[in-house]
């Protein structure tokens, strides 16, 4: 007999459509049929049977939200009070690099575990699962190899990246790091065939130059593989002109980003992704000019900061934080953790939008609005559903 969940007593917030639909329509039903969505409208117009609808308790139903940026593969402790700066950020990964590569596979799972269970419990169902902290190529590819047999029974949907923007850390020669890269880690990445995206670090206070970001762009966009692109975090290192280049699906920080390259590569279509939790860890605070992404049309997600100097590990957090702090509307903010967000992951079709035909992925919050949601620090994810699979949440 198929599974069928009924799921009444909702206001609902959709995002479907062209122009995604922030309408909350309140006294909402959904149903759910191996693990898709058949019906998701007001409950008055259902006519189906409701035998066995389970009872939301009125709470506000959103598409599941969408962490496109989770370098969460880690192990080590951090100095919560340090200030992280270029020179110290480059400190901090070398430090939690060697902790991580010390630390065996079992207590590597453990952790991500939890760092996925915690993005849960805030309303995420899809998730990056990003390297990083290997310390050098090859030591990031068989954490690729982890993260990929995590996938495979992973509670949630994901998407794994390729994070080699820490691995060279201004040491050693680097045309025999780039050589290295060429004859060796791309065409294992190929035979792996574990990765969905690749990913550098453009800042020259934090990470790699521009020509070396280049350089491992074009390896592997020649390939055809997806490429991201983290950058000027630390300092305007002109990281913001490779997403145009190399039609990257987002770029993330963008904190010291020129205005001009804000524009350009939100006219190519890269999503924006902002980290508000920087503001919390970084010396030199600041975020981008949402403006000038905001007139160019372009898209703007949100993700919090799991990774090793971050701060926030909560996604309602981060989105509350960037309501605020970026003065997003509601209605953008909350496309920025699942529309927006998906693009920047490349799972649009699968992700962050509730409607018939669309994956059961799915949030429920206790607020009355988008909002309530965003303002008041007392709202709390109740449930999550993912691929149907109803998971509720107590608080005290």
């Amino acid at each position: 007999m198929a599974k069928r969940t009924i799921l009444e007593n909702l206001k609902l917030v959709t995002m479907a459509g062209d122009i995604p639909d922030t309408t909350l329509h309140d006294d909402a039903l959904i149903v759910v049929e191996e693990g898709i969505i058949t019906y998701a409208e007001a409950a008055a117009d259902y006519e189906g049977d409701r035998f066995g609808a389970i009872d939301m308790g009125g709470a506000l139903c959103l598409p599941g939200f969408v962490d496109c940026h989770n370098p969460c593969l880690w192990a080590g402790d951090v100095p919560q009070s340090t200030t992280l700066t270029g020179d110290t950020y480059r400190q901090l990964v070398r430090a939690v690099a060697s902790s991580t590569r010390n630390a065996d596979d079992v207590t590597l799972v453990t952790l991500l575990e939890d760092r996925i269970d915690g993005l849960l419990r805030s309303g995420v169902t899809c998730s990056e699962l990003k390297s990083g902290y290997g310390g050098d190529a090859q030591t990031e590819l068989r954490f690729v190899q982890l993260l990929a047999d995590f996938a495979r029974t992973a509670r949630i949907r994901t998407r794994i990246t390729l994070a080699l923007g820490h691995v060279f850390q201004g040491e050693g020669d680097p045309d025999e790091f780039l050589e290295h890269l060429e004859k060796v880690i791309v065409p294992a990445t190929y035979e792996n065939g574990n990765t969905d995206a690749i990913e550098v670090f453009c800042d020259d206070e934090g990470a790699m130059d521009l020509d070396m970001c280049s350089t491992i762009l074009e390896l592997y966009y020649r390939k055809k593989t997806p490429t991201r692109v983290a950058c000027d975090r630390f300092e305007d290192s002109a990281g913001a002109t490779l997403p145009v280049s190399f039609y990257a699906r987002c770029a993330l920080y963008l904190n010291k980003s020129d205005s001009l390259d804000l524009e350009n590569l939100s006219n190519a279509g890269t999503v924006a992704v902002i980290i508000p939790g920087a503001l919390d860890t970084d010396g030199d605070q600041s975020l981008p000019d949402v403006s000038k992404i905001r007139n160019a049309n372009g898209r703007i997600a949100i993700a919090p900061d799991t990774s090793a100097g971050g701060s926030q590990e909560s996604m309602l957090q981060a989105l509350s934080s960037g309501f605020r702090k970026l003065g997003l509307s509601a209605a953008e903010t909350i496309a920025a953790a699942t529309i927006n967000a998906a693009h920047a992951l490349g799972v649009e079709n699968e992700a962050g939008v509730i409607a018939a035909g669309r994956p059961a992925d799915l949030a429920f919050f206790s607020a009355a609005s988008l909002d309530i949601l965003f303002k008041n620090e007392n709202s709390k994810c109740v449930a999550t559903m993912c691929s149907g699979n109803l998971m509720q949440y107590s608080w005290r």
